[in-house]
Parts: C-alpha cells; sequence; structure tokens
C-alpha cells in the first residue's frame, strides 16, 4: 500500500534507534543485522512514525524547523517513508490506530 498524506506509519517495534549527538541517527534491524544511518530530518520523521501521527502532520512538524519549502518536504518525506516500507521497517499501524 503507498504511503499517502493521510497514512500513519509506524515503526517496527524490532527496530533500535539510536539518535546521535548531531542530530541525525541510526536505525539497526537486528532481524537482518543491518543498521541504516539517516539525516537528522529522517530521524525526526523516525520519531513521529508512531501510528498516531499521519503524513500531513509529520510535515506539518518538519515545515516548523526547516526552511524547506512544503513541496520539497513532501517529496523528500515521502521517498525516505518508501524507503523505510521496502526495508520492512515499518508497519502498517492496527485497524482503528
Amino acid at each position: 500500500m503507498p504511503i499517502t498524506a493521510m497514512s500513519k506509519p509506524k515503526s517496527k517495534e524490532t527496530i533500535e534507534s539510536q539518535p546521535l549527538p548531531d542530530g541525525s541517527g541510526l536505525l539497526f534491524d537486528p532481524a537482518t543485522a543491518i543498521a541504516y544511518p539517516i539525516t537528522e530530518s529522517a530521524m525526526r520523521i523516525w520519531q513521529l512514525c508512531d501510528g498516531e501521527h499521519d503524513v500531513a502532520s509529520i510535515l506539518d512538524d518538519l515545515e516548523a524547523h526547516y526552511d524547506v519549502e512544503r513541496p520539497a518536504l513532501e517529496r523528500d518525506s515521502l521517498k525516505f517513508l518508501a524507503d523505510m516500507t521496502e526495508k520492512q521497517l515499518l508497519v502498517e499501524p492496527a485497524a482503528g490506530a
């Protein structure tokens, strides 16, 4: 299922997330033993992937913190979320979530 503005992405519970001092982060999937370095803005997105925030509210948060136009934020955020979904680091939230 493609991610849209109404999607509520949720990080898989088994994924370990480690913020780094510069604001970027590292995601680790123990099932595959693969670590994924991510940027500061991607870390901010990841922290909001709780199954409660929809993509539109994630974009609102990013827009408040970065001096980037909304279309660029949306394009880059959806690309990141699609990439994390493809790597199976995100799951569909439970029905009614």
